[in-house]
């Protein structure tokens, strides 16, 4: 693998990348404030375990992709910072699942209505990016260049994994107030 020579200029052509996804997410969090807001007298004593277990996910995927941005962009971040600070959000984001899960398997358990695409984006597809960013973390400290490429794969899937995990959301919201109606 490539070393990466100096961290400055190996991140540069990387800038407009990661401005590009911090806005995105940080756009797609207000949007998810304005749907919760519109969609709060959908969610009820019986459903909060199954909003909870949709809604703290999505939301979280999208403040990681801003936390990925903005440390990225940092000038004076370094490799080893950048390393440890990736392998960090990927071991606490790993750790999470098992809260989700459980969020998720109440939910099943109450309500019957979580389907094996909802374990799918909420679970495994999570998992697989989590691991990503700890391996991008990885090639950061041993200096290898491709390093950029893992965490870019990785801030990618994390983002879109978000952006279906919410348009699922809306789904689910819709198909609430439709009961209701």
């Amino acid at each position: 693998m490539t070393p990466i020579a100096s961290f400055a200029s190996a991140a540069g052509p990387w800038q407009t990348f990661y401005v590009l996804v911090g806005t995105a997410a940080a756009t797609l969090i207000g949007l998810m404030f304005v749907a919760i807001t519109f969609g709060a007298s959908l969610v009820t004593r019986q459903t909060s375990e199954s909003a909870r277990a949709f809604l703290d996910p999505t939301f979280t995927h999208f403040v990681q992709v801003l936390l990925t941005a903005c440390l990225i962009t940092i000038p004076t971040m370094g490799p080893t910072l950048a390393g440890v600070l990736l392998l960090a959000i990927g071991a606490l984001r790993t750790a999470a699942l098992f809260w989700i899960f459980r969020h998720m398997r109440e939910a099943h358990r109450t309500h019957h209505d979580i389907e094996l695409s909802d374990w799918l984006i909420g679970i495994a597809v999570p998992l697989l990016c989590h691991l990503l960013l700890g391996a991008a973390g990885a090639c950061f400290l041993e200096g290898y260049a491709a390093a950029f490429n893992v965490l870019a794969i990785a801030t990618i899937a994390v983002l879109l994994n978000g952006v279906f995990s919410a348009w699922e959301l809306i789904l689910w919201m819709a198909e609430t107030r439709g009961r209701t109606s």
